[in-house]
């Protein structure tokens, strides 16, 4: 508590004022002889030093009857020795946690002053005789400390970049305006982050940080209950123990290294929970990327998480993959980890090779995505309805979404239910909604969503096509039981994507069936817009791709690469440059098919045209041939609206038999025959169908 502690060494800097007026009293004078008293004067610096401020002692300048330098000296130095004799309250507890010396701690008071006492704050005014100064100096501060003309150069150095207070930035240097850039140390301003300031008053917010979005504070009263996280045993296990080690002097630095949402941060609060301690998470990516405010921010972080007793969570996620972001403060972040006075966690997406370069004894802690299993427990614990279980594994099958995913999306879910007045228990759509809300992705800038009205009782295909197709339906649904489940993807490193070519001649249904499998599958169709894709600068078709697949495993959605033949066609003889570059883009895409672990359909009208490599990695290729007779009269008649406006006599068999069509053409045929009954307000018939054939004939080039 602040009480009297903080007082008392609020009383010892105004015995040091004292002694500072009483030693540099002369550089106050005026030309006319008389003290310069700006807007202090002397009756109101009588009245401060003389015993209105709390416990302040008598003191005087030479108008004000101070007492000799030999007086004064032993004054303070006998007071700062009762003063170190009973460090306590919120000043003991900022030594200790930032390892500080009681010199330290006194300077830091001393810079504190103004921004603790509106008394003191006036008074350092009076004493530095200058209404354009504004902020405590490096200089001022140093004279106001020091006993001796041989301790300056001591305290000179505890404002230097290399001590520990500006290094935990519990002290920030600002340049005088009239100095401008650079100022010198001596007259550099000192100032005290308010979170210091209220550290120091005891009235601390642990659930604020000073800087605007630096971070986020996660106390241990609030971590989940051991017993609560979905967690693999061994590795919870793994994590207790490095954290154990890591208030140790030459102790590890762990990196919690796996896919966003499986719970990293939320395990290491529920570990450092049983120590009394929370997590203070600093977002590396979201704070300014030049150096220099990038360190200080960082370093800002740093202190915050101190300030509140936790230990600071430095998520580098996306930063650590991004080299050009990364490499610039890498090393400078190094030395902040190095010098920081306690343990420092970080988090990455994949075991991160340059960090261990800069940062001293990292040692990685793996956070698998999560099985099949886990994620259908996840989704019961979070759900902890009668049908949990079963809407659990319904999900599993259609998405892959991590612990914290799980929880995310029910309480969109519960919420969404309660703003529109829902009553009832959680569904499976209101799920499906949330889930893909929270697939944060950006697809639609290279990809359309593509969907279908078409049902399977719509469909009419050859025995063997729908065999294929059923086949396709259940590896899609089943992949991740069987990977993981039944172990397979430990067999299988790479290729374990779902791949599929569905070829045949225009109109045979082949886009319509990839929409229609996705609809099944409950997934989002995405149809890739090669126009968006296709560059003519060289590497810019390769980084566009690239885009495609990152996107669409951040989405978990199926890609559709309509006309296929346009990307995936066969590699050539190189003659020219327009040769060798078209053969690396096949290359690089030939690369993303093996690695892509999601589903992708391909459609194309020239199947010949397909590079052999990519048909050896397609695990169906579906050849849709043209319907023969007896299924162009089924399509006639499922074409057909389901109303009144349609005859019962019309032959069918007929039509199948006499026009060779596919099902597209028929389909435009039978549109073509509704809006002439439409236009003449009479029933569809023969004649009329008939005559919507031919017209649809004609604009195949085909003559009747």
């Amino acid at each position: 508590m602040r009480g009297q502690t903080l007082d008392h060494w609020l009383d010892h800097i105004f015995l040091c004022v004292k002694r500072h007026i009483g030693r540099y009293g002369h550089r106050m004078v005026q030309a006319s002889g008389n003290l310069n008293q700006l807007y202090v004067g002397l009756e109101e610096a009588r009245r401060v030093l003389a015993g209105t401020a709390p416990q302040a002692r008598p003191a005087a300048a030479a108008a004000l009857n101070i007492g000799t330098p030999e007086q004064l000296d032993a004054e303070v130095i006998g007071d700062r020795a009762a003063l170190f004799a009973n460090l306590g309250g919120p000043l003991k507890i900022l030594a200790e946690r930032f390892r500080l010396s009681e010199r330290q701690v006194l300077l830091c008071v001393a810079a504190a002053g103004p921004m603790l006492s509106v008394d003191l704050s006036r008074l350092y005014t009076f004493a530095w005789a200058d209404f354009a100064i504004k902020l405590p100096s490096v200089g001022f501060l140093v004279e106001l400390l020091a006993d001796t003309a041989e301790e300056h150069d001591d305290w000179l150095a505890e404002t230097m970049a290399a001590s520990a207070l500006v290094r935990s930035r519990l002290l920030e240097l600002r340049p005088a305006t009239a100095w401008g850039e650079p100022t010198p140390l001596l007259h550099q301003g000192v100032v005290v982050p308010d979170s210091v300031i209220a550290f120091l008053r005891d009235k601390l917010d642990p659930g604020e940080a000073s800087l605007a979005g630096m971070g986020r504070y996660l106390p241990a009263e609030r971590a989940l209950p051991r017993e609560r996280l979905q967690l693999q045993a061994d590795t919870l296990a793994e994590l207790g123990a490095v954290v154990a080690r890591a208030d140790e002097p030459e102790g590890p630095r762990p990196c919690l290294v796996g896919p966003l949402g499986t719970g990293r941060r939320t395990a290491l609060g529920t570990v450092l929970a049983a120590q009394g301690r929370g997590v203070f998470t600093v977002e590396l990516e979201r704070l300014a990327q030049d150096e220099k405010t990038f360190v200080s921010r960082v370093a800002g972080g740093l202190r915050e998480a101190v300030l509140r007793g936790a230990v600071p969570l430095l998520r580098g996620d996306t930063l650590f993959d991004d080299r050009q972001k990364w490499d610039p403060v890498a090393e400078r972040l190094g030395e902040l980890v190095d010098r920081h006075p306690g343990p420092v966690v970080f988090t990455a997406r994949q075991p991160v090779a340059h960090l261990a370069q800069n940062v001293r004894h990292v040692v990685d802690v793996a956070f698998p995505a999560p099985t099949t299993g886990e994620q259908r427990a996840a989704w019961e614990a979070a759900l902890n309805q009668p049908d949990g279980a079963q809407i659990g594994r319904a999900l599993s099958e259609r998405f892959t979404v991590t612990p914290g995913s799980v929880h995310h999306a029910v309480a969109d879910a519960r919420a969404r239910r309660r703003f529109v007045g829902l009553k009832g228990p959680i569904t499976e759509d209101d799920l499906v909604q949330a889930v893909r809300r929270r697939l944060d992705h950006a697809l639609s800038n290279v990809a359309e969503p593509f969907s279908t009205s078409v049902e399977w009782r719509d469909v009419v295909l050859p025995d063997e096509v729908m065999e294929s197709l059923k086949d396709i339906i259940a590896q899609a649904k089943h992949r991740e039981r069987v990977f993981d489940d039944w172990g397979m993807r430990r067999k299988m490193s790479y290729g374990r994507g779902l791949a599929c070519m569905f070829s045949g001649p225009p109109g045979t249904g082949k886009t319509m069936m990839a929409a229609l499998i996705a609809k099944t599958l409950g997934r989002e169709l995405y149809k890739v817009d090669v126009s968006r894709i296709v560059s003519k600068w060289v590497g810019e078709t390769e980084k566009n791709l690239a885009r495609v697949f990152d996107e669409a495993e951040k989405a978990q959605v199926i890609l559709l690469f309509d006309e296929a033949d346009s990307l995936f066609s066969s590699r050539t003889e190189v003659k020219g440059s327009n040769d060798r570059f078209a053969n690396m883009e096949v290359n690089y895409l030939l690369q993303r098919m093996e690695s892509y672990d999601g589903m992708s359909l391909l459609t194309t009208n020239l199947e010949k045209s397909i590079d052999e490599a990519f048909k050896r990695r397609l695990k169906f290729r579906v050849h849709f041939p043209l319907p023969d007779a007896d299924d162009r009269a089924e399509l006639w008649r499922r074409m057909l609206p389901e109303a009144e406006v349609v005859s019962q006599a019309i032959d069918f068999p007929k039509l199948g038999k006499r026009f060779q069509m596919s099902g597209g053409n028929i389909k435009n045929a039978v549109l073509r025959a509704c809006f002439f009954a439409a236009d003449e307000q009479v029933t569809i018939d023969d004649e009329m169908l008939w005559r919507a054939a031919k017209a649809e004939a004609r604009e195949m080039g085909r003559l009747f």
